[in-house]
């Protein structure tokens, strides 16, 4: 695609691969789980992605990386986070005015 056409201009900053179940908590916040609204004395909690009871019954996580896992079984299917596959973590940024 030509870049007048697109909508937004993306800088790769870092690649590597490691594996999935290596993710932290800020990078499952990066790829897109979703923090519950909370009162400042309640520990922040994550939105639940497995169908409701066949985790734990529960509609959220104490753990975004709780929440990944969650979200990438029910993309990808049951037991696929325990296969621990080797994973691309492809970093970038937003470039402005190009």
């Amino acid at each position: 695609m030509p870049r007048w056409a697109s909508r937004i201009t993306l800088e790769i900053t870092g690649v590597r691969v490691e594996r999935l179940k290596d993710i932290s908590e800020q990078d499952a916040v990066a790829e897109g789980i979703e923090p519950y609204p909370h009162e400042p004395e309640m520990p922040q909690m994550y939105h639940e992605y497995f169908p409701l009871g066949t985790k734990n019954g529960l509609r959220c996580n104490m753990s975004a990386v709780d929440s990944f896992c969650g979200l990438w079984e029910s993309i990808s299917g049951e037991e696929s986070w325990q296969a621990n596959p080797w994973v691309w973590v492809i970093e970038f940024k937003r470039v402005e005015g190009r």
